[in-house]
């Protein structure tokens, strides 16, 4: 298995999806609703991606004691922590100037975000370990980032962001549970109590097949309240389902590419997600 404390494993390249994605969901829909600026669209792009860069690179700083790290890998999970505050700061940074634009909305948004950031498994919070991960990442990685995306860029908001955020909130918890199952064995043994050490594995593996059929149910009933512009597209992803999906079942050695492959499903969807808002109503 790929030493996960060397530096590009531990920026996790796959998931900066996840960014990119729940913010082009945002901007979307604001220039869709006629925002123009679009400046504050590449910025919003930026400084998610920069916030979801500082938190792969500090969310293994938690368990440098609980794992048989070597001190090479230790120092290695030090250093990338420093590099991780780092973009947290210029993160930071971009979004004191957006709050400049929008004003005291967005302030309470971002202080939401550098908490659900660094609570993810810092200080006395670390809601990875008490297995809230999966709840919290639905919100802060779905539903906030597509609405503040799109509220920095048009300067409002509407209910139907919030329902046509659901299926990227639910990618967003489908990933992180896909790295807790591949996870698994090591996190018990540690003692890191991730919602899947909590249930058992079994039961993880059943939550992953019901995220995915609550992503595609979602978006049908999207579609049928006319705010999707089609569904067959979204339906055809189903194919890249498979790999992950026997991976689930396979031996933990052969697990290391699940949240790979379940990262490329996120990626297919999600571009198909966001074509099907561009697309004109039949």
């Amino acid at each position: 298995m790929p030493d996960k404390t060397a530096f590009i494993k531990a920026l996790r390249p796959f998931s900066l999806i996840v960014a990119i994605a729940t913010c082009g969901l945002g901007i979307s829909l604001a220039l869709l609703d006629g925002a123009e600026n679009i400046s504050l669209a590449w910025l919003v792009i930026i400084a998610g991606v920069l916030l979801q860069i500082a938190v792969n690179l500090i969310n293994d700083y938690r368990d440098i004691n609980n794992h048989q790290f070597t001190s090479v890998q230790q120092q290695a999970i030090k250093h990338n922590t420093r590099i991780g505050w780092l973009f947290m700061l210029l993160a930071i940074l971009l979004g004191l100037y957006m709050i400049s634009i929008r004003g005291w909305p967005l302030l309470l948004l971002g202080i939401t975000g550098i908490f659900g950031a660094w609570g993810y498994t810092g200080g006395q919070i670390n809601y990875k370990a008490r297995g809230l991960g999966i709840l919290l990442v639905f919100l802060f990685m779905g539903v906030l980032l597509i609405g503040g995306s799109y509220y920095v860029v048009i300067g409002e908001y509407h209910w139907n962001i919030f329902w046509l955020s659901l299926p990227f909130s639910l990618l967003s918890s489908l990933l992180l549970l896909s790295n807790e199952l591949r996870d698994y064995e090591e996190d018990l043994a540690a003692g890191i109590r991730t919602l899947s050490v909590r249930l058992g594995y079994e039961v993880g593996v059943k939550l992953y097949y019901w995220l995915v059929a609550l992503i595609y149910i979602i978006s049908v009933l999207l579609y049928q309240a006319k705010m999707l512009h089609g569904v067959i597209l979204l339906l055809v992803t189903m194919l890249v389902l498979w790999q992950p999906l026997k991976l689930l079942h396979s031996p933990q050695q052969q697990r290391y590419r699940l949240t790979t492959l379940t990262g490329r499903f996120y990626f297919i969807y999600s571009i198909t997600y966001i074509a099907t808002i561009w697309m004109p109503l039949p």
